[in-house]
């Protein structure tokens, strides 16, 4: 298994825009092939988050990305990150 994780920042006043835009996500991802679970963690009061994703494999990780319903409901949560988007894929040590 492996994981997509990509660190987020934000304006405190905007988490739920962030919310929003990940449930969209949620529903691209669960089209994908090989994608298992999403988890968004978000801290208002610090303008963090963390983005993770789980797939079965590697090339179905990196492949999620090229999809158009991907690039769109990450394109509108940019417009309002402060630093662009920087996923880096990870293997899945423990999982319980």
């Amino acid at each position: 298994m492996y994981a997509r994780a990509t660190n987020i920042r934000f304006p405190p006043n905007m988490k739920a825009e962030v919310v929003k835009v990940a449930q969209g996500l949620a529903v691209v991802l669960k089209k994908q092939r090989g994608f298992t679970d999403l988890q968004v963690l978000t801290d208002a009061k610090a303008g963090e988050g963390i983005i993770v994703s789980l797939w079965e494999t590697e090339a179905d990780a990196e492949a999620g990305e090229a999809d158009p319903s991907y690039i769109g409901q990450m394109s509108m949560m940019s417009s309002f990150l402060y630093d662009p988007l920087d996923p880096k894929t990870y293997e899945v040590s423990v999982r319980t």
